[in-house]
């Protein structure tokens, strides 16, 4: 199936920053023990709640003030790295690695370093010039990275990146290709031609929240922003995808605008004008998705929905009207756990019995804990009781940086 899609302006993935400015969350807990345990590089105290002490396990990895730090199972605070400006951190499946984004001005790198701490290294570099080019339309070679996310057996890498606008060939393409597409790489080979994962439509804004689904490799859910054939209205979807189906099928997937663009993906959620569901987070079984989706102007809500089923089958032989149809069941059996002016970045615990996530409350942004029940014969989560405030960070925390929890 042909997908239509609208051009649009290069800048929508800076939209749900934009967002995240002023918001009220709603239903939560706010009260708690709260115990300065940090202070960050700006000379401000971070407290943590320690009535979570009897619930909490495992390391959330956060940033505070750009600095990348961990939380820990006795709620201590430490941090990992200073004098860099990190965004989105992702720790290997076995707990040995962390990957990041360290932000420049113009250009951004990736980054590695172990979790224990230790000396970060740079995976990838977006450093690179500005040529005027006069007479001609002006070309920079930097290259941004962005949202590592690790394949399941630790020698891969997801990324965020507008690495193709430097290698095509057509120069009315290239200038769209800023938008970001997913990549991997080999972390054996991590200056080699990273793989071609999943593709954006032209000047649609691109993809983001890319991530495996947990036990299986030849899955991976991320967020599409697509215009309608208006080019005014906007969808934004969440898609599955087989990371391999471009690899395996170069000719046939391509980037594209409103009229020939083709990928591999199947949509887990809707396309209708202004309907916006991102950031899917898979549950550690990968029989469930976490995700944020905008209900109204001034209002989001954190979701769940199980995984549709038989969706190993679904990016087998995508892009047809009966398969495009099954992978909506998950999404009609959607339950809604919380509602917030804004909220964003779901992450499970490793147990899957909470959900933390970005939540606003007192003109702050902090981290707060969903606690999970299941039903198990059913595949579905409600909420047990109201959200706890994890952190009282005093504005301190990056609410546009993914957290990552972790055993």
């Amino acid at each position: 199936m042909v997908r239509q899609r609208g051009k649009g302006i290069i800048y929508l993935l800076g939209l749900l920053i934009l967002s995240l400015q002023s918001c009220s969350l709603l239903g939560g807990d706010s009260q708690g023990n709260f115990q300065t345990s940090y202070v960050s590089s700006a000379g401000t105290p971070v407290a943590i709640n320690q009535t979570a002490r009897n619930t909490f396990q495992g390391h959330i990895y956060f940033t505070l003030h750009r600095d990348l730090a961990v939380i820990d199972g006795k709620l201590n605070v430490t941090r990992l790295t200073q004098g860099l400006d990190v965004r989105d951190p992702s720790i290997s499946p076995d707990g040995r690695w962390i990957a990041f984004q360290a932000r420049y001005k113009n250009y951004s790198d990736l980054m590695l370093m172990p979790t224990q701490g230790g000396k970060p290294r740079v995976l990838r570099t977006g450093a690179g010039i500005y040529e005027s080019n006069p007479g001609f339309a002006p070309h920079a070679t930097y290259l941004w990275y962005a949202q590592p996310a690790w394949a399941p057996d630790n020698k891969h890498l997801l990324f965020l990146s507008d690495y193709d606008k430097q290698h095509v060939t057509d120069p009315n393409v290239d200038a769209f290709l800023i938008d970001p597409q997913i990549f991997s790489i080999q972390l054996d080979h991590p200056d080699g031609t990273p793989q071609e994962i999943a593709y954006a439509t032209y000047g649609d804004g691109g993809l983001r929240d890319p991530v495996y689904r947990p036990g299986h490799s030849d899955q991976i859910a991320y967020t599409n922003f697509t215009y309608d054939s208006s080019r005014i209205k906007q969808s934004i979807q969440i898609y599955l995808e087989d990371p391999n189906a471009i690899a395996h099928h170069p000719d046939k997937y391509r980037p594209g605008d409103i009229s020939d663009e083709f990928d591999p993906a199947v949509a887990l959620t809707p396309r209708l004008p202004d309907l916006a569901n991102m950031q899917p987070a898979f549950s550690p079984d990968g029989n469930a998705i976490a995700y944020i989706r905008r209900l109204d102007a001034n209002h989001m809500g954190l979701f769940v929905m199980p995984v549709p089923p038989g969706a190993s089958t679904l990016t087998q032989v995508p892009n047809n009207a009966q398969d495009d149809q099954r992978a909506l069941e998950g999404y009609s059996k959607s339950i809604q756990l919380v509602t917030g002016e804004y909220i964003s970045n779901p992450i499970w615990s490793p147990d899957g019995k909470y959900i933390a996530y970005t939540g606003y409350a007192n003109n702050t942004f902090d981290i707060w804990l969903a606690p999970l029940k299941r039903n198990a014969q059913r595949n579905i989560y409600s909420l047990q009781g109201q959200p706890v405030q994890l952190t009282n960070a005093n504005g301190q925390l990056d609410a546009d940086s993914r957290p990552f929890w972790s055993s």
